[in-house]
């Protein structure tokens, strides 16, 4: 136990003090409790609190929130573009850079992985929606997994490597959020804009894709084909984290686009 608190206290003490002092970045304690509160409230207290109740009607409240969600991806990924991938970035191995200056490219670039970070709780909505109005079978292990581990991996690269290498995952991710919450929206408006939705089953393939880009990037460092200053470890909780989520997005594609059409000809 004793060592397991030294290694601790290493590992905060190489973290990026430039990120001092924003909010919720003093301690990795309330992220964590977040999370683990997210995980409890959409598995256990949510659908409890709900099973006599009549589900709610949240058609507008969840339409604002998918707008919120197109126009707060459109910002990430801009910010991210301009402040390092489309702009000086090396898309081979790129390390953390550390200017402290507000106006540098580095700063911008840790206050957006920082709005991402934060954006990552915004996303429990997802799922407190599906609890609110009653739809159980839709909270999958698939999303209290990505939700509840998302914010954790979100604040380690936020207090430690707040741009370089690892921050592509979280601009990739933005993009598919741009694309997903924009489908959303449309599905919503009515049964008159399904026929410009046939390319829903392809989000889910979009989505395995980023993860494999992501995974791949990572590779680079962590089988040495690239070198520069960025520390391989963490790109090898980034792929730990793309694998998972690979097959559990698969799993989902699987069960819901392959295995039902065989399901009804069965029937």
């Amino acid at each position: 136990m004793g060592s397991l608190i030294q290694s601790y206290n290493e590992l905060w003490e190489i973290r990026d003090k430039r990120v001092e002092g924003w909010p919720m970045m003093a301690s990795p304690w309330p992220t964590v409790a977040l999370a683990a509160t997210y995980v409890y409230l959409v598995t256990i207290w949510g659908p409890r609190y709900m099973k006599d109740r009549k589900p709610y009607e949240l058609k507008m409240p969840i339409q604002i929130y998918n707008i919120i969600q197109v126009v707060l991806s459109a910002y990430i990924v801009y910010e991210a573009c301009v402040s390092g991938w489309t702009n000086h970035y090396s898309w081979v191995c790129q390390p953390v850079e550390t200017s402290s200056e507000p106006d540098s490219n580095a700063m911008r670039m840790a206050r957006i992985v920082w709005i991402y970070y934060l954006s990552k709780f915004v996303e429990f909505l997802d799922t407190f929606f599906f609890i609110a109005r009653k739809k159980f079978s839709h909270v999958s292990v698939l999303q209290v997994v990505h939700h509840g581990i998302m914010p954790i991996f979100a604040y380690c690269l936020c207090r430690w490597l707040p741009g370089g290498h690892e921050s592509f995952g979280g601009m990739l991710n933005s993009v598919v959020h741009f694309i997903m919450y924009g489908y959303y929206f449309m599905a919503a408006l009515g049964p008159q804009f399904q026929k410009y939705l046939w390319w829903k089953k392809y989000l889910t393939t979009f989505q395995m894709i980023q993860f494999l880009a992501v995974f791949t990037k990572s590779m680079i460092l962590i089988l040495g084909v690239a070198e520069c200053g960025y520390p391989w470890q963490f790109s090898a909780v980034t792929a730990s984290i793309m694998v998972v989520f690979f097959i559990l997005f698969a799993n989902f594609y699987v069960q819901n686009y392959l295995n039902k059409p065989k399901s009804r000809k069965s029937a």
